[in-house]
């Protein structure tokens, strides 16, 4: 008679089932879902990564940015329009830190606009005189639209903010300011001479 046992298949079974299920399951181990959920935010983070970095250019929030078709030479100088819709306006030069104008420039009752380039950026101010023969002076440019970089266009004794519509008398620039009113720029008059000082243009730089 044989002394060798034999095993019980349905119990070998059962082993065989208990191992395989010890390996497959290891504890702590991440599930494929959660694999595939981390793969998908990797390549959405990836993606948007490259969208913003190709969208947020340093020339689209720059203020000094200027499309090239919007500058010409002047005087040997390069010269900006600061505000859109028009080519740059005429340089006004500084000498021994002062921008001078002949009075008589003024009498026509038009807005003479010009543009002071400090360190390749452009400076937008326009000079009038109001039908109370007082010649005044401002930037083209506002507390408000500024950003719009639209500046003002003059109608009759009215300047007009080109981006709300909102209209100012002539004869209240300088005099009245803050708002959607053009920014007032100081002036002193020198016998037939309006003298604007460099550093006070170049304290609007932030408008534009």
């Amino acid at each position: 008679m044989s002394s060798k046992r034999h095993s019980n298949p349905t119990t070998s079974r059962a082993a065989k089932r208990a191992r395989f299920s010890t390996q497959v399951k290891k504890p702590g181990g991440p599930s494929p879902v959660v694999l595939i959920a981390g793969l998908v935010m990797v390549i959405g983070l990836i993606g948007g990564a490259v969208f913003l970095s190709t969208e947020s250019s340093p020339e689209s929030f720059s203020p000094s940015y200027q499309p090239l078709d919007r500058f010409s030479a002047q005087d040997g100088q390069l010269v900006a329009a600061a505000t859109a819709g028009h080519e740059p306006y005429p340089l006004a030069a500084a000498e021994d830190g002062l921008v001078r104008f002949p009075l008589s420039t003024f009498d026509d009752y038009q807005a003479h606009y010009y543009t002071y380039m400090h360190n390749g950026r452009a400076i937008e101010f326009f000079v009038l005189k109001s039908k109370d023969d007082v010649v005044r002076a401002a930037f083209n440019a506002c507390d408000v639209c500024f950003l719009a970089k639209k500046g003002y266009s003059q109608d009759g004794d009215e300047m007009v903010c080109n981006n709300c519509g909102r209209r100012f008398p002539a004869d209240q620039i300088n005099d009245v300011q803050g708002g959607c009113n053009p920014s007032p720029l100081r002036r002193t008059v020198d016998g037939d001479t309006l003298v604007i000082r460099a550093d006070d243009i170049i304290g609007g730089l932030d408008y534009f």
